[in-house]
Order: structure tokens, then C-alpha cells, then sequence
């Protein structure tokens, strides 16, 4: 039983590429190095830079045996290593003593540094042709270690070779990555995992089926020996049979009925059926975290699929897709996407993400199928069907509307007045007898509601910020076809615009409503300000007449005082110089002093 365990070789190491042709999804850096070894342009120094598991240190292993090669009976370097000399073999076990791989990682001081290569660089190779130094993980040398290896590089001997790999490029200094010839290994598309675990699985006899090994190459992020990991312990965790489900649930995905369940309620904006996804994640155990990037994962498939660039993520796809648009679906799955980052610090993940997501449903509008919708309504076809139709139904007769509510406050931030407009008015409308007779029973819905006229009005200004401003700062009181504006005394500086914008008003009510409808400011704001004006100073308060008016704090007694004592009233002998004469002809007034 040992013997067995000892001999077990995990898939990754056992499919591990040995030559150039082996490399998935690299061909352009395998036939680049090919046509240099056929060429023998070697250079001194390449820096292989690319995400976990794409093959940077197997393709410079590859390369190591390609330099050495003694299999072709030829005293130079190979395009096709053999993989059978001793140099091969001993490369392949990183047992070559010509061939040393240092973990940058574990040797990041300059004595290891020195140590390991550059007193050693000058010693000719013990049998092989080339001395390969491979540095994996090189940018995690110290700044000291960069500098002494520096010189190293931009003048090795002619029997070395220097390969180094790293994950993040942008941490190895310029100076390194100049001297170098830099390739850049690219994930692994999903497509190209998916076949090689086919093939894999074909190969060892497992029974894996198509959906299992694409939901492995998903999960593995583009990395090959992620992928080949995964499939270690699906092996493990099967009896023979890998498929989809046992798949998700050795990963703990979450099903993807409850996903496309989680999807139809936040495009219907219908809160009990979130709510009833989130008793069912609670009631099996999910993790939150999970979930959410799940969800946005299944948000980002429906996007491509709503453009027709992949294929449906679950049964209902189409259906979600005929009623909301690909920009809604971006928008969420962005904002699910943010969501994630704030639940992972979170002490209760299920509730915050629960109420995160009901904020996403508020926030999240259809302005793109709003704006099919305005076209066909435009058109006089029948509108398409509304993304928030299950939460937000249209009344459908007048005995069924409810009650206009006598007040009504615009305010910057609230949109649901707005989104509810949205389900019952179109763009702005020529009169009801100039549309066509299907059209005519959309505009007698936003005719008979006052408070739906006013939002289809607020719409129509959006682009007006001017206008829009006065409009969600005031409160507007409906009698039939008299509306009554008034603004709140913090708010008295747009009483004057808002008097000047009511003929612009009335004429945008009645191009979208139909009727005429008669817009006037309340009357404590209606006087005039020429009038108010001259009423304050149409004559000077007698200074016995004035009382004295109290103090608003110690700390300033002379605010609001009476400084009547101080005035002499101008004597009406008194002659007015010339300077002033003209001005008082202007406004009227009185020359005190």
C-alpha cells in the first residue's frame, strides 16, 4: 500500500510539457525560441513574466534542454530536445548540476546572491553546453541583490544562460529587464483548458463530461496547474463519474437555479423573492462571499450573452435577456462586483450582503430598454415588456388609479417618482389627436393622473438643468388643471426664475398631457419684487415710533440695536446737494443726514 502511495505522481507534474510542441496556449513564444535555436541566436538573458500556472518555468525548462541537448548526435543547440540523453532527463527531474533553479523567493539577500551565481558564474560547466541560471519569482530580490546581479547579466560569460520568470514584471527594475528578452505568457482561455482536460481525462480513462471540465477551467482562473489541481480532487472526490453537479459541489458553487432565482428578482425589483433566495442560502449553508462572486460571474455571462458572444449560463437566460438590456446587466454586475469587496469584512456576510444587494435592486434602472420602449411607443407599436413590470404594474383603467395626493415634493435624490413614470408615460407627446389610435390609450393614462404629469414634465426638463433645478426644489399642489408652486423660506431665491419659467412650463404640460394646464406661484410669493420694493421704501418710520429691539447675545450686544438717536431727519429747508437730487428722482427716499 506504500509502494502505491509513493508512486502517486499528481497530474500536473505528470503532464508536465517536455517539449516546445507540448506548450498550451504559448504558441507564439514556443516558435519564437524555436526559430532562435534554429538560427542560433541565443541570447545571454530572457525574462518570462505572465499569471500562476501558464508554463514560465516549464517553457524554461524546455528551453535548458534545448540548449543541451545531446540527442541528435549534433554538438549544438535543438529545436526538439529528445527528451532521452541524460541531460533531458536530468533537467526534466531538476537533477542537471549545469542547470541550478533558485527560488528568488527564498534567496533574497545579496551574500545567497553572490553565493549561488555570481561566484560561480565564471566556472565552465561541469559536462553540459550551457550553464542556465533559472531565477523563478525574481522579482522578489532585494534592491541590493538587483544591483550586484546586475553586471552579471549585462556581461555573463559565453556559457550562460540566465532565465528568469516572475509574476509581477513591473517589480523587476528597468536595468534587469533591458538586458533581457522579454516574453509575456497570457492566461489560458477557458476553451483551451477544457479540451486539454478532455483529452486528459481520455487519456487516464475518467469518466468526465463537458460541462464538469469547463466549470473546472473556469474556476481556474486561466491557470493550467490550477485546472489540473482541481481535477486532482475531483478524482478524489467522485467514484468514478465527474460530472457538473458533483463538480459544484465539491467547489460549493452556488446552483445555478438559485442564481438565475437571485437574477429575475433583481431585474423584476421584487424584494420578496431576494429576500426568499437568501432564507435559502441560510437554510443550505451558503457562504456569502461565495455567492456574490458567483452572481456576478453569472451577471457578466448574461451580458455576453444578451450580445450573442457565448452561450446561455442557465435555462431562463433568454427570458431575462428579452426584458432587460445589456447595459442593466453591466451595471449590476459591476455593482455586484463592489458589493463583494465590502461583504468580505463584514461580521454577519448574509445579512450585508442581503441588504447590499436590495440598495443594487433600488439603484439599478433600465435606462437603455426604457429608451426601446419610448421608441415603440413612438412608433405606435405596442410596448415591449417592462424589466420592473413585476414589481410596478401600470393601472390599466381610470377606476383603478389612485388617489392624486394634494402635495407633492420633487426632491434631487428620490427616483422613484421617476421610475414609476417610467412604466406609464413615453417621450414627449404631440396631442392626443395627432397620434396614431393605438398610441392614444397611453397618453389618457399620464392625461389622468396629475401627479404622472408632473414627473413625465421633471423627465422632459432633465436635460434643462435650469428648469430641472426649480423643479425638484419645489412643492407643487394639484386642483384639476391649477397647479400651485411654493418653495420652503430656505429656498426663497427661486421664486423669481421659477415665475419666468411658467409659460415654458405650462407649454411643455400641455404638449405632454394634452390639456392645458394653468401653473401659478403660491400667493405669499406672488407679489412682486418692484412692488414688495417700493412698499419698504416708500416712506421713513418716525425714529420715536421705533422700540428697541432685545439683544441677541451678550457677545454681541450692538446686533439689531437702535441707532434712532443717532439720525437727524434732513430739515425740509434744507437744501439737497446736486449730486443727489437725480438719484432721489430715481428711487424714492428721503436725504436724513
Amino acid at each position: 500500500m506504500s509502494e502505491e502511495n509513493h508512486s502517486y505522481v499528481s497530474l500536473a507534474n505528470k503532464y508536465r510539457p517536455q517539449k516546445f510542441e507540448d506548450l498550451i496556449g504559448q504558441e507564439n513564444i514556443s516558435k519564437t525560441l524555436q526559430n532562435a535555436l534554429k538560427l542560433g541566436r541565443i541570447a545571454h538573458a530572457y525574462l518570462f513574466y505572465g499569471p500562476r500556472g501558464c508554463g514560465k518555468t516549464t517553457t524554461a525548462r524546455i528551453l535548458a534542454k534545448a540548449l543541451n541537448c545531446t540527442g541528435h548526435g549534433q554538438d549544438k543547440p535543438t529545436p526538439q530536445p529528445c527528451g532521452t540523453c541524460p541531460q533531458c532527463r536530468e533537467i526534466a527531474r531538476s537533477e542537471d548540476m549545469d542547470v541550478l533553479e533558485l527560488d528568488a523567493a527564498s534567496n533574497t539577500q545579496v551574500e545567497k546572491v553572490r553565493e549561488a551565481i555570481i561566484d560561480t558564474v565564471a566556472l565552465a560547466a561541469s559536462r553540459d553546453r550551457y550553464k542556465v541560471f533559472i531565477l523563478d519569482e525574481v522579482h522578489m530580490l532585494s534592491a541590493s541583490s538587483f544591483n550586484a546581479l546586475l553586471k552579471t547579466i549585462e556581461e555573463p560569460p559565453q556559457h550562460v544562460v540566465f532565465i528568469l520568470a516572475t509574476t509581477e514584471k513591473h517589480k523587476v527594475p528597468s536595468t534587469i529587464a533591458s538586458r533581457c528578452q522579454t516574453f509575456r505568457f497570457r492566461p489560458m482561455t477557458v476553451d483551451e483548458i477544457t479540451d486539454h482536460l478532455l483529452d486528459l481525462a481520455q487519456a487516464e480513462g475518467l469518466d468526465l463530461t463537458e460541462k464538469a471540465a469547463r466549470i473546472i477551467a473556469k474556476n481556474a482562473g486561466g491557470a493550467m496547474r490550477d485546472a489540473l489541481t482541481l481535477m486532482d480532487r475531483a478524482i478524489a472526490y467522485s467514484n468514478g463519474k465527474i460530472d457538473e453537479k458533483l463538480v459544484a459541489e465539491m467547489l460549493g458553487l452556488t446552483p445555478q437555479e438559485l442564481l438565475a432565482q437571485t437574477v429575475q428578482a433583481l431585474v423584476d425589483k421584487n424584494g420578496a423573492a431576494l429576500h426568499g433566495v437568501f432564507d435559502t442560502l441560510r437554510a443550505e449553508g451558503f457562504d456569502a462571499n461565495s455567492f456574490l462572486k458567483d452572481l456576478k460571474n453569472v451577471l457578466g455571462d448574461l451580458f455576453y450573452f444578451s450580445h450573442g458572444q457565448a452561450a446561455a449560463p442557465f435555462e431562463a437566460a433568454a427570458d431575462i435577456t428579452a426584458r432587460a438590456s445589456a447595459g442593466l446587466l453591466a451595471v449590476l454586475s459591476r455593482k455586484v462586483n463592489k458589493l463583494a469587496e465590502e461583504v468580505k469584512f463584514s461580521d454577519n456576510a448574509l445579512v450585508s450582503a442581503e441588504v447590499g444587494l436590495f440598495t443594487v435592486m433600488d439603484s439599478c434602472f433600465d435606462v437603455e430598454g426604457f429608451i426601446r420602449r419610448l421608441e415603440v411607443l413612438e412608433r405606435g407599436e405596442a410596448a415591449p415588456p417592462s424589466s420592473s413590470a413585476g414589481s410596478r404594474p401600470v393601472l390599466q383603467n381610470n377606476t383603478e388609479e389612485k388617489k392624486e395626493t394634494p402635495i407633492f415634493t420633487a426632491q434631487k435624490s428620490n427616483f422613484s417618482s421617476i421610475e414609476t413614470a417610467k412604466s406609464s408615460f413615453s417621450a414627449p407627446q404631440p396631442k392626443p389627436e395627432d397620434l396614431p389610435p393605438q398610441a392614444n390609450t397611453a397618453v389618457s393614462k399620464i392625461i389622468s393622473d396629475n401627479r404622472q404629469l408632473w414627473d413625465a414634465m421633471l423627465k422632459a426638463f432633465s436635460g434643462s438643468p435650469f428648469v430641472y433645478d426649480v423643479m425638484t426644489n419645489c412643492k407643487v399642489h394639484f386642483e384639476g388643471d391649477v397647479w400651485t408652486i411654493s418653495f420652503g423660506k430656505d429656498k426663497d431665491f427661486y421664486k423669481i426664475p421659477a415665475q419666468n419659467k411658467l409659460p415654458e412650463m405650462e407649454k411643455t404640460a400641455l404638449k405632454l398631457g394634452g390639456r392645458k394646464i394653468t401653473l401659478q406661484l403660491s400667493s405669499e410669493d406672488t407679489a412682486a419684487p418692484r412692488e414688495k420694493k417700493q412698499a419698504l421704501s416708500s416712506a421713513v418710520v418716525p425714529s420715536q415710533s421705533l422700540t428697541p429691539q432685545p439683544k441677541i447675545s451678550e457677545e454681541e450686544p450692538f446686533a439689531k440695536g437702535d441707532f434712532s438717536a443717532d439720525m437727524e431727519p434732513h430739515k425740509s429747508g434744507q437744501d439737497v446737494p446736486e449730486e443727489l437730487k437725480g438719484i432721489l428722482n430715481i428711487i424714492d427716499g428721503e436725504v436724513l443726514a
